[in-house]
């Protein structure tokens, strides 16, 4: 997994820069042959945790300014960046750890898939959700299926997911785009903004879904997602990117996530 034209990338913000070290150390465990870029991208790069681990992990450090520190604009920030450097970005957030083996054949069958069919701009690689649409996997791409708008509610969706650089660069101009329409940052109040970025999850709610079906139908963007091996709970798991999701709520580390920092012995200072 050395290609040169793939950046993982992960933004962060002071109040998350706690949970960085383990981040960075379950990602270096358990994706050791990962090659790509690393970058975090974040608006306080001179923070002692940054440039730990910029010197322990070999992290590209990306500053924000103040203004683009807000959740959906560091990233469409993040992404201006990074199209004209990288083909294909894979964005995760601070609190999603990797808690078993990245699937290196599958990501690498996957870039090979994508390099010959452009029209694919995103592959989704945990399946929570999974692709709906009835079928078999896609024949040339075993454990992929298509997302369809008639059958998945979720089109877009913060799971980590790996996209053509461009592609997700304009979708997050027009997220934001939306996020302004709604809330114009130069008359409503920094903490409704918030709400509805974040509490309201405008990129995921039903307006946001609007808008990612509406412009892929408009870009003709295909977008697959890898498909779930059965119900059972841990079923995640098998999947390309084995991680547990939302490691932060409210603040606040949730329990489980703390157990895992004692058994991969990475001691946060909280």
């Amino acid at each position: 997994m050395d290609r040169t034209d793939v950046v993982l990338l992960v933004n962060s913000t002071p109040n998350y820069y706690y949970i960085l070290p383990l981040f960075f150390t379950l990602l270096r465990r358990y994706a050791p042959t990962l090659e790509w870029a690393v970058v975090l991208a974040t608006e306080e790069p001179g923070h002692p945790i940054c440039q730990k681990v910029q010197a322990d992990y070999s992290v590209e450090l990306l500053v924000l300014e103040a203004a683009d520190a807000g959740f959906l604009e560091s990233r469409l920030a993040s992404l201006r960046n990074l199209k004209e450097r990288y083909t294909y970005v894979f964005p995760l957030q601070d609190d999603f750890l990797l808690e078993m083996g990245m699937n290196s054949a599958a990501f690498d069958a996957l870039l090979k898939s994508m390099d010959a069919l452009p029209n694919i701009v995103s592959a989704r690689c945990m399946p929570c959700p999974g692709p709906k649409i009835p079928g078999e996997s896609l024949i040339d791409l075993p454990g992929w299926k298509v997302l369809d708008k008639k059958y998945d509610e979720y089109g877009f969706v913060f799971q980590a997911t790996l996209w053509r650089t461009a592609a997700c660069y304009e979708w997050y101009e027009r997220i934001c785009g939306r996020l302004e329409a709604v809330c114009p940052k130069a008359s409503t109040p920094a903490e409704e903004r918030r709400r509805v970025e974040i509490s309201s999850n405008i990129a995921e709610n039903p307006v946001g879904q609007k808008e990612f079906w509406k412009l892929s139908a408009e870009k003709r963007w295909g977008h697959i997602a890898w498909n779930r091996a059965g119900p059972w709970k841990n079923a995640v798991y098998l999947s390309p990117f084995p991680y547990r999701p939302t490691a932060i709520v409210r603040g606040k580390l949730e329990g489980w996530a703390k157990e895992l920092m004692e058994r991969e012995g990475e001691l946060l200072q909280i």
